[in-house]
């Protein structure tokens, strides 16, 4: 498992890349899905879904990740602490999400706050943890989509909450 650190630069860089003349018909179908941001937006609200599902489950299961993540794509996650680390390719993500289950099983996230940097980047605001915490984590999630596909998803927890 690589770990690093990414600057928002990099984060950002690609994120309003031209596309060539000639190959603007072949994207009319995902350029309209993404063009107002819309489209990003319901990838998010689906990959929270499927985090919230997976974090609810008896057994940690991550799988629908897949529907909404890359096969190559990276998670770079900072915690509290100080620590980042970057996960690339869906089975390392997966694994991911997996080894939170076993420390945090039922905790949920619920948005403060959801909007668009551009078409493809969307930047959410979350509340993290359980009815019982006396105070909940916060969170802050920058996804880059591409193709109704997370391609890469900075994670930073900046408040790790109080558990009962």
């Amino acid at each position: 498992m690589a770990t690093h650190s990414i600057s928002r630069r990099q984060i950002l860089t690609g994120a309003a890349a031209a596309v060539p003349v000639t190959t603007v018909s072949l994207l009319v179908p995902t350029a309209a899905y993404a063009s107002d941001g819309h489209g990003a937006q319901r990838v998010v609200n689906k990959y929270f879904g499927i985090l919230n599902a997976g974090m609810a489950s008896t057994d940690g299961d991550f799988s629908a990740l897949a529907t909404v993540y890359e096969d190559d794509g990276v998670l770079t996650q900072s915690n509290p602490a100080g620590v980042t680390k970057v996960f690339q390719g869906l089975d390392e993500v997966k694994g991911f999400y997996v080894g939170l289950w076993h420390v945090f099983q039922g905790i949920q996230w619920s948005q403060d706050h959801i909007r668009n940097l551009s078409p493809d980047v969307v930047l959410s605001y979350e509340q993290a943890g359980k009815p019982t915490w006396t105070a909940q984590g916060r969170c802050a999630h920058l996804f880059k989509v591409r193709d109704r596909r997370i391609r890469t998803l900075d994670w930073v927890t900046y408040y790790a909450g109080i558990p009962a």
